[in-house]
């Protein structure tokens, strides 16, 4: 471009050549204007000069601008003995968005290549992507990085910066790099712009690459819940989904599905407005028993991978109770349990405890907490944590009130109570307590029921995935009519039917590594595989037992978001629904200036910002020249030699 500059000897031509016409003006007496003549003529050329030198100063201003000046030591370095060249490529889901020409993705992967193409053959790569794949993280030539990222993964799980670039650093010092240049590919939302803990690191260079997608709008089906965990054949129940608008304008009348098995089992239309959330009710109905595949879905393009819910619902078909007591022919809760086809009633003793029926219980019954150590205590919360309900009868050597009470308040209001009790009499033949302890409720914990002196009688407390009840009374009649009383069967099988509860609808890809399922017995050396709906992916997760509870580890195990069997022994045990991670629903972005700043506030110098376009060009330090802000100086200079020109001929008299 600078060749350019010999665009110079125009204004130089046209002021010694005068390339003007004069015209001759006949005039009486010359003399005097010879005088005048004479005494203008140097101030004419002084004026010619100077006009002369802005407009060469314009000339010159404008090539130096067209030729991109840059700072050298702000381009990046490679090198080639003792550094590697890192590319980090975002594939999350947001990534696959449309871009003008394909998607994201596909233009990092092929920038990408443009750049491993273009730099010297003798250097050295790392590839890093979302799912931190071991293959990738070894030193590789340039043939063999072009060969992985045509193989590249297109599935990743979201993740922050500061991960990336800690995996980097770390990376670095195992292979003994003295200097990292990083090129990173992403879209950079701003849910990802986390850099907390990342370390300055005067060894790495960055050149970031924002992808930008030609989209502004997406609808999502963020998450779903039931309003009641007891899941029964024949049973109504209602279903809440909560729905997202990204985009700037709002939506009406959007349409959802809620799927069954296949078959569309309700319908129902949302109205959202700009970027805010809705929540909708679909009422459903089983049907038949066994594991029911269901989804939420709605019609938006073109992001789509958050366009369906998946989840499971599953009734049981037998509930497991325990009582840990005194040793009885006939307790009040065998009466309730033990001949309903429906529960597995078993009555154990204190001094010996049957883990494994504990593990597989849906409700614990402790009558007379007084007989129970704190070791059998603690491990009484922990299978609440895990999903079971754990109630309380108490007589627990506190102080015991003696005087006669009646329970007088029910909380009908609450959901343990508002499908039990339809109306509440004025007059209700309430349980009557001759002896109480004086529970004292903690953070967390929802009385359920009052005595007339103000005492709780029953109370509820939320421990994990479970439910932790106390009750200030015995089911002794020398303590209490509870267990004659009308109000005892059905809230001890309300407290059974929670417990039994479903658990988790579903589990979120990346997210949930862990499952623990609590219904598999003898597990510690079988075989656990989890096989796709289709039949066409299988593996075998690793996994082992805890307090006769089966855990299953997933480490980005699982392909893409779908329905899964969880078989053990090649016997199917549970079906799981799996869904992306809605962070990356969101539209977001950390652009322009702010990105830059956000490196650099870490201690993370931005070399460059290039556009994906860049890579195309023959020689990376022009493209990196290209980004230089320094040709903007150059065209103001020239603005202003063209403005000082035009004052000098108008207003130089």
């Amino acid at each position: 471009m600078l060749w350019a500059l010999t665009a110079l000897a125009i204004p130089i031509a046209v002021h010694l050549f005068h390339f003007r016409r004069h015209q001759q003006v006949w005039f009486s007496n010359t003399a005097l204007l010879k005088t005048i003549r004479q005494e203008n003529a140097r101030t004419r050329r002084l004026k010619h000069l100077v006009a002369l030198a802005l407009r060469c100063l314009f000339v010159a201003a404008l090539v130096l601008a067209f030729a991109f000046p840059y700072r050298p030591d702000a381009a990046a370095e490679i090198d080639t003995e003792e550094g590697v060249v890192a590319v980090y490529i975002d594939n999350s889901m947001s990534m696959k968005a449309q871009s003008q020409k394909t998607t994201l993705l596909e233009d990092a992967r092929v920038s990408a290549q443009h750049l491993v193409s273009k730099l010297p053959p003798n250097t050295r790569y790392l590839l890093l992507t979302n799912r931190f794949e071991i293959q990738n993280e070894y030193p590789m030539n340039q043939e063999e990085m072009l060969r992985q990222l045509d193989r590249m993964d297109p599935d990743g799980r979201p993740v922050k910066m500061n991960e990336v670039l800690d995996r980097l650093q770390m990376l670095q010092k195992r292979h003994g790099f003295g200097q990292a240049t990083l090129f990173a590919f992403s879209d950079f939302q701003q849910n990802m712009m986390e850099l907390d803990g990342v370390q300055p690191d005067t060894s790495l260079q960055l050149v970031v690459v924002p992808l930008r997608a030609a989209v502004d709008a997406n609808l999502s089906v963020d998450t779903v819940w039931l309003e009641s965990p007891v899941i029964q054949v024949g049973l109504a129940n209602e279903l809440h989904v909560k729905v997202t608008n990204h985009g700037g304008k709002a939506i009406q009348g959007q349409p959802l599905n809620l799927t069954m098995n296949g078959r569309v089992c309700a319908s129902a239309t949302v109205d959202l407005d700009a970027g805010a959330s809705a929540e909708q009710t679909m009422q459903f109905l089983l049907k038949e028993p066994g594991s029911s595949l269901c989804a939420v879905s709605l019609v938006d393009y073109p992001i789509t991978f958050d366009n369906d819910y998946r989840f499971v619902v599953a009734p049981r078909a037998t509930l497991q109770v325990v009582e840990v007591g005194r040793q009885r022919d006939r307790t009040p809760l065998a009466m309730v349990f033990d001949e309903d086809p429906q529960y597995q009633y078993l009555c154990m003793d204190p001094a010996r405890m049957d883990l494994s029926a504990l593990a597989n219980a849906q409700l614990i019954v402790v009558d007379a907490c007084s007989d129970l150590n704190e070791t059998m205590r603690q491990v009484l919360l922990e299978h609440a944590a895990e999903g079971a309900s754990v109630a309380f009868f108490h007589d627990d050597g506190r102080s015991v009130d003696t005087n006669a009470v009646s329970v007088d308040q029910l909380a009908v209001r609450h959901a343990f109570f508002n499908d039990l009790i339809l109306d509440m009499p004025q007059h209700a033949d309430l349980p009557k307590v001759k002896r109480h302890v004086r529970l004292t409720p903690g953070t967390g914990t929802t009385v359920l029921a009052r005595l007339e002196n103000g005492d709780p009688f029953l109370t509820e407390q939320t421990v994990g995935r479970g439910r932790v009840y106390e009750v200030a009374t015995l089911l002794d009649p020398a303590w209490s009519s509870l267990s004659d009383n009308a109000l005892f069967v059905p809230m001890m099988l309300k407290m059974a039917l929670l417990g039994g509860g479903i658990g988790k609808l579903s589990y979120t890809l990346g997210l949930d590594q862990t499952l623990l399922f609590g219904d598999l017995e003898g597990t510690g050396n079988k075989v656990v595989k989890v096989l796709s709906e289709d039949g066409s992916f299988e593996t075998m997760p690793a996994h082992e037992v805890r307090n006769n509870r089966l855990c299953v580890f997933f480490q980005d195990a699982l392909p893409e978001a779908g329905y899964y069997d969880l078989m053990v022994n090649d016997s199917l045990c549970h079906r799981l629904a799996w869904n992306d991670s809605r962070k990356e629903s969101e539209l977001s972005f950390t652009e322009g200036k702010a990105l830059e700043q956000a490196f650099e506030a870490a201690g993370l110098p931005v070399k460059a910002v290039l556009e994906p376009e860049a890579f195309d060009q023959h020689d990376l330090v022009e493209a990196m020249a290209r980004k230089s802000s320094s040709w903007r100086w150059f065209v103001l200079l020239a603005l202003l030699a063209l403005a000082g020109e035009v004052a000098v001929l108008r207003f130089w008299k």
